[in-house]
């Protein structure tokens, strides 16, 4: 069986080029460009490289960036606050709080903080509700995960097969964070179509192997790297893989006197070969698009506010 190692490179880069066109397009137009903030810890795993390669992403495309590095050791008190001023800042029209944060904070009261309107990534419990109740509560974009693997699916012709069986892999820790537990439940609820069955199962399971054997659909959210043995797979399974674990840090090939980090998710995709019927991989894979459509949202939380005015 050959196993299709889906990247879809081309996706992420349309998406982005869409944004980046029309950024200078409506710059032409108003001449103001949208503000994004990303808040972040150095301190935290990988914290050191996503922080500078989301800031130069984004200003690449044309963003005015709020580089919002907080100290690790910030009390919660502390952060309300300076949310507070960027949810108050005009020329701010998105703000995203990089994940993982230090560990006396608690994610979810963090993002419950920023004002729905900026928190463009879908996590905000309000946006949330958007997500799963449309007709009763207002959605102001697309939540990025089950956005991204839409457009995956279909830029690759993956045809979800009725009644096919989807299983969530979560570490004991993700099940404990009501973040991580909230938008992982709401993305897939979202993703996932009616007449499919959706198991969510913790990785300490005794019957996790049993689930793993019988998913169609596997979905990986662990710190463990390359966790997943191929000898638990149905055969032809589609594995998405989404949790970044930072493995070591390595010379880089093209400066020598530059680390560069190693990222495994969950599965070593090598291991699989064969025996998956596609993979969505780590790094690449799922996530660079859900950071793509993020960044769409951004640029439509600035539209919303120029139609507004």
């Amino acid at each position: 069986m050959e196993t299709k190692i889906i990247k879809d490179a081309a996706l992420k880069d349309k998406i982005l080029g869409e944004v980046k066109s029309e950024i200078v397009r409506l710059e032409e137009i108003h001449n103001k460009r949208p503000g994004i903030a990303f808040v972040g810890f150095m301190g935290v795993p990988l914290g050191k490289y996503n922080i500078p390669f989301h800031v130069q992403l984004a200003e690449g495309l044309g963003f005015q960036v709020f580089n919002e590095i907080q100290p690790d050791d910030i009390t919660e008190a502390d952060l309300f606050k300076r949310i507070d001023e960027l949810n108050r800042n005009d020329e701010i029209h998105a703000i995203v709080l990089l994940q993982p944060l230090p560990e006396h904070l608690i994610p979810v009261r963090i993002v419950n903080r920023i004002d729905p309107r900026k928190e463009v990534e879908g996590f905000h419990p309000l946006n949330m509700m958007g997500t799963l109740m449309p007709d009763i509560v207002e959605q102001f974009y697309p939540m990025c995960l089950p956005t991204a693997l839409h457009e995956l699916f279909k830029s690759n012709d993956i045809q979800v097969r009725e009644e096919s069986e989807w299983v969530l892999l979560l570490d004991d820790e993700f099940f404990s964070n009501q973040l991580v537990n909230m938008v992982t439940r709401t993305a897939f609820t979202k993703a996932v179509p009616k007449n499919c069955i959706l198991t969510i199962i913790n990785r300490n399971s005794q019957k996790l192997i049993e689930h793993c054997r019988r998913a169609d659909y596997l979905v990986v959210v662990t710190k463990e790297p390359e966790y997943v043995k191929a000898e638990w797979l149905k055969p032809g399974v589609c594995i998405i893989d989404i949790y970044s674990n930072l493995v070591k840090e390595v010379p880089s090939k093209k400066d020598p006197g530059k680390l560069v980090p190693v990222i495994r998710g969950g599965v070593n995709v090598e291991s699989v070969l064969g025996k998956a019927g596609a993979i969505f991989p780590i790094p690449g894979g799922l996530m660079s698009v859900v950071l793509a459509i993020l960044l769409h949202n951004a640029l439509t939380s600035f539209v919303n506010v120029i139609q507004a005015n």
